[in-house]
């Protein structure tokens, strides 16, 4: 045994082992909702704020927004101090987890089940799919909420250890406070039912304290998870939580995510080609792939089924992961499933992610050689490491062109700025983009605290591969220039879609090639603009005097 009563230590390893990853990233994540969010906490009234009133998604998150309030009155914006935050609830989360699953495995009496919790933990705690998460300060409310779900299954566990009525009175308002912050709580009663059933009917704990769990527990959860779809319904005029009427999608769309997102998840499907990405995706959706994923899935379940009575411990239990990797994927379904760009969405698996590596230790340790089963994991455990740096390092990097682009604004005067061609994302991680209200001219207000009063616009947005991706610029006359990416296959974005031909009252942009250049015609005297093209970290003033040649 490994790991026997030392818990401290087991925390300590796992906070300095993440800080240590995730230390290239420990000033990143201030852009999109994270802007946005800081920009409403500085600007709204305290009520207005709370009630996340300028919001037009349908939801209920006053907890979380009264919490990201006290802790902004704590740490304010101070990007170390966030960073800390946000890996320190992490390591928490995980040394939840680990505790559940160690004393669930003690109590089931698997052979070496510390070990196993620790290596499931283990691989959570590394896996690239949460970086967007624990660097993203607005994925907040994914650590907070399945910290919430993990202290309510933990509070269960020990309620069927010592019957005490503080558990689940302290699991109640646990879970009343989730019912106004993300909608990860929906899983919460599932989740509990599923480990109360294991404790009565798989390790035949008494039948008493299993009704009085189901009485105190279960019950209550489901009695509020009923009143927030009341309330819900009666705010929002009977929209669903969060998708709205997005929620109504093809039978075809559902189905062909969990296969997706199993390749995703557990084989690092983000990390291949593009191309290799899109055939898989493809494969995997087609009527034979589904046909023969949901065969196999039948099967499965059908030898569950009918083997579960006669099944070892280690089966049992493996059975009871298996049934929270299907409550987890369950609510992943109705959400746009991320094809493309590296991390984005990935903080929709954070809390599926947890049960499908400690899924995967378990049936590790099915394997009957010495060391081969650990040598494996090590080996996919370094394989993820790999990853997640490489993120992290992203992260790092696209942090500082953003950091670069806004110290070094050039003064506009009282000049009509145009912003050409704004860093869209760098290799898939979220930087400035192109919004019809300026993205940048928020986040210079933001974060160097100084306000532009007039007309700026973010013309369009595009992919960057490398740090010294941009674009260059031909003048054709005093109104009309051709703004033509630097490097081929970057695309153009605009508002979070992709680029497209729109004009405004001061320019007429006309999207020639999606993938490489548009035209731009300006509607007033050129001496009232300032064009601004980026070329890696730099800013470059496009000279409207030089005409017929290209300015880079």
């Amino acid at each position: 045994m490994i790991f026997r009563n030392n818990n401290f230590g087991i925390f300590i390893i796992l906070w300095l082992l993440t800080c240590i990853i995730y230390l290239p990233a420990a000033k990143a994540g201030w852009v999109l909702d994270s802007a946005g969010w800081l920009n409403n906490i500085r600007n709204l009234k305290f009520w207005h704020y709370v009630n996340n009133t300028q919001s037009t998604i349908p939801s209920l998150y006053q907890f979380t927004q009264l919490t990201t309030f006290l802790i902004y009155k704590l740490i304010n914006a101070n990007p170390y101090a966030w960073h800390l935050l946000m890996i320190t609830l992490h390591t928490l989360n995980c040394f939840l987890f680990f505790t559940i699953c160690s004393r669930l495995f003690e109590d089931s009496g698997i052979k070496n089940g510390k070990n196993i919790a620790f290596a499931g933990m283990l691989l959570y705690t590394i896996c690239p799919h949460i970086s967007e998460v624990l660097v993203w300060e607005s994925a907040f409310h994914y650590i907070q909420g399945f910290l919430l779900i993990l202290l309510i299954l933990l509070f269960t566990q020990r309620y069927f250890h010592t019957t005490l009525k503080k558990y689940a009175w302290i699991s109640g308002i646990l879970y009343f406070f989730s019912t106004y912050s993300l909608e990860i709580f929906y899983l919460t009663p599932w989740f509990v039912l599923l480990l109360t059933l294991y404790y009565r009917h798989v390790l035949n704990y008494d039948k008493k304290v299993f009704k009085k769990v189901i009485y105190n527990f279960v019950v209550p959860q489901l009695l509020m998870f009923a009143l927030h779809l009341i309330i819900l319904r009666s705010v929002y005029n009977g929209q669903m939580a969060h998708l709205g009427p997005n929620i109504w999608q093809p039978f075809s769309t559902y189905i062909c995510k969990p296969p997706r997102y199993l390749f995703h998840v557990l084989f690092l499907g983000r990390f291949f080609p593009l191309e290799t990405r899109r055939i898989v995706y493809l494969a995997v959706g087609s009527n034979a792939g589904l046909i023969i994923f949901y065969n196999i899935f039948v099967l499965v379940c059908l030898h569950i089924i009918s083997k579960f009575h006669t099944m070892q411990i280690k089966g049992k239990i493996s059975v009871l992961f298996f049934a929270w990797v299907i409550v987890s994927v369950s609510i992943l379904l109705p959400l746009a499933f991320p094809d493309m760009l590296l991390l984005y969405y990935d903080r929709y698996t954070y809390f599926l992610d947890a049960f499908v590596y400690m899924l995967l230790a378990l049936l590790v340790s099915y394997i009957p050689v010495k060391y081969v089963g650990a040598i494996l994991l090590a080996i996919y455990g370094l394989i993820n490491v790999y990853f997640t740096i490489k993120l992290n390092l992203y992260w790092k990097h696209s942090t500082y062109i953003d950091n670069r682009l806004l110290k070094d604004f050039p003064n506009p005067g009282n000049k009509t700025v145009l912003l050409l061609n704004l860093p869209e994302c760098y290799n898939g991680i979220p930087m400035i983009g192109a919004e019809k209200e300026s993205q940048f001219k928020m986040l210079y207000k933001l974060f160097v605290n100084k306000d532009y009063s007039g007309k700026m616009y973010d013309v369009a947005a595009y992919n960057m591969i490398t740090r010294e991706d941009g674009a260059h610029v031909y003048v054709h006359n005093d109104s009309l220039i051709t703004v033509t990416l630097n490097q081929w296959g970057t695309w153009w974005w605009y508002a979070q879609y992709g680029g497209f031909s729109y004009e405004n009252e001061d320019y007429k942009l006309e999207m020639k090639d999606m993938g490489h250049w548009f035209d731009l015609k300006l509607k007033h005297p050129a001496d009232q603009y300032l064009l601004l093209f980026q070329q890696g970290d730099q800013w470059k003033t496009v000279n409207m005097k030089k005409k017929n040649e290209q300015q880079y």
